[in-house]
C-alpha cells in the first residue's frame, strides 16, 4: 500500500520531462500507475469497452502520455485491475486490486497539479540560470 506522498513522488518521477513516456518496468510502479489511471472507472457497474476507453483516453491525455489507451486497457486487465466478462463485452473495476495498491479510501492523486507544478519548476530554474543565479 501507497500513501498519497509516495504516489506522488513516484509520479513526480514518472512525469520529470512534462509528460508520460511509457509505463514504468518496476512492478510495483506499474501498479501504482494503473490504480491512479483506473481511478475514473465507476465502480459496481458493467462497462462496455468504449466506456472504459473513454476514461483512459482522457486520463492519457491529461499526462500528455506516448502510450495508447488499448495497451493501458490490457495491462488493466493483465494485472487484475479491471476484470472482462467471458465474452469480452463487459469490464468491471476490481476495487479490491485498487485498494491494495493505494489502500482504502484509495489515494486520489491529481496528477494535472503535479505535471503543472514540474511546469512551473522548470520554468523558474531556467529564469534563474537566465539572470545567473
Amino acid at each position: 500500500m501507497n500513501t498519497l506522498e509516495d504516489v506522488e513522488a513516484l509520479f513526480r518521477r514518472l512525469l520529470q520531462s512534462g509528460h508520460f513516456e511509457g509505463l514504468p518496468k518496476n512492478p510495483d510502479h506499474l501498479d501504482t500507475v494503473l490504480a491512479v489511471a483506473v481511478s475514473g472507472v465507476v465502480r459496481r457497474r458493467p462497462h462496455a469497452e468504449p466506456e472504459i476507453n473513454e476514461v483512459l483516453i482522457d486520463w492519457l491525455e491529461s499526462v500528455a502520455s506516448d502510450v495508447d489507451h488499448v495497451t493501458l486497457r490490457r495491462r488493466m486487465v493483465d494485472c487484475g485491475f479491471l476484470k472482462r466478462t467471458t465474452n469480452g463485452s463487459r469490464y468491471f473495476l476490481n476495487y479490491g486490486r485498487v485498494v491494495e495498491v493505494l489502500g482504502d479510501p484509495a489515494v486520489s492523486v491529481d496528477v494535472r497539479a503535479i505535471i503543472h507544478d514540474i511546469a512551473i519548476e522548470r520554468q523558474e530554474r531556467k529564469a534563474a540560470y537566465v539572470r545567473g543565479v
